[in-house]
């Protein structure tokens, strides 16, 4: 997997992004619109998509105007138009619903806090899963992410030791704001939980997901419609795509049948299995985990581009700036150390 590290003020390192990554981010585009007509039952004109795109952009250029400016310098750097930029940002919600993502947050054999997940998605998205790592000025974090080509934010750790990764779920309400993606970006220039929930409440969201995420000390589940969040604090958690407080059941849209329900009950089991304290090796086997069924953590691709399918899979240990990423299946594929250089804790 391709780890690109980009530095300084935001326009800087989004056209230190955009130009490493010119050729693949114009191919993307051109392709079905970065894949979008892929997995749309209505497929759109790039005027379409970039009208839906339009109405977001003000509110991520008032809420989080560092990222505006890191994704002009993006465009720039591409060669593509800022619009362009910000439709990348803005796929998932283009998209609309699917349900993807099975994640956990335990404390390992060594007492480390860790979130660890399969990243399912349609739109054959396997090629173009990156590592980007941000190094920021002064003190300021440093991050750490998987995200794909194009994509200013996903999932990842910053430097004093955050992590937030995400599982999709649906509430209605989806509307012009800021999307989780650029959300957890965002996030994980905070330097602390506490933060991170402050602007969390703050930010204007475009669409519901549930994040979870640690400091090393607390392991949270913040479940988010659009503008209500509850949160769920446990030494283990276990996440798929339904809504687990109570408060949130009735808003729930997920339909009954699907496979959320078994794969939140095998990745229960399994890590109960493992004392709810995994080693590595017992991390990688559960996402890898098959079994006939809805119940399969690991997801595969059977051609069809609007399938959801793991693309990538990630075991993120933000105490010690690690973060070990499989590129495609994890049932078959090998997984990759990656570290930040730079701790920012005491």
């Amino acid at each position: 997997m391709k780890h690109i590290v980009i530095s300084g003020q935001p326009f800087e390192r989004g056209a230190q992004y955009g130009e490493e990554f010119r050729r693949e981010i114009k191919d993307f585009l051109n392709d079905n619109i970065a894949r979008i007509n892929s997995v749309r039952r209505q497929p759109l004109t790039l005027n379409e998509a970039l009208s839906m795109t339009d109405s977001y952009i003000p509110h991520i250029e008032v809420f989080t105007p560092e990222l505006a400016d890191e994704i002009k310098g993006l465009a720039q750097g591409a060669g593509i138009s800022y619009r362009e930029g910000m439709l990348l940002q803005l796929r998932r919600e283009i998209i609309a619903a699917g349900l993807e993502c099975t994640a956990f947050a335990c404390f390992n054999q060594e007492g480390r806090a860790v979130i660890a997940q399969n990243i399912d998605l349609a739109g054959q998205l396997t090629d173009l899963g990156i590592i980007l790592e941000v190094r920021t000025p002064e003190n300021a974090p440093d991050l750490l992410m998987y995200t794909h080509v194009g994509l200013i934010g996903y999932l990842g750790i910053n430097s004093y030791g955050l992590g937030v990764g995400l599982n999709m779920v649906l509430s209605s309400g989806w509307r012009a704001g800021v999307p989780p993606y650029l959300l957890i970006r965002h996030l994980l220039h905070q330097r602390t939980l506490e933060r991170c929930l402050l602007e969390i409440g703050r930010i204007r969201r475009a669409s519901s997901r549930n994040l979870l995420m640690t400091d090393g000390i607390r392991l949270i589940n913040v479940e988010m419609t659009v503008d209500k969040t509850r949160l769920i604090e446990n030494d283990l958690l276990v996440h798929t795509n339904h809504y687990l407080h109570k408060d949130f059941i009735n808003c729930d849209l997920v339909e009954p049948g699907t496979s959320t329900y078994p794969r939140l009950e095998r990745a229960h089991e399994r890590l109960c299995h493992y004392g709810k304290s995994p080693s590595v090796k017992q991390m990688e086997e559960l996402l890898g985990y098959h079994e006939n069924g809805a119940g399969s953590l690991c997801v595969h691709q059977d051609g069809n581009p609007r399938k959801v399918a793991t693309v990538a899979s990630v075991i993120m240990e933000p105490s010690e700036g690690r973060l070990r990423a499989c590129k495609g299946y994890p049932c078959t594929e090998p997984f990759h150390d990656y570290r930040m250089e730079r701790s920012c804790m005491a």
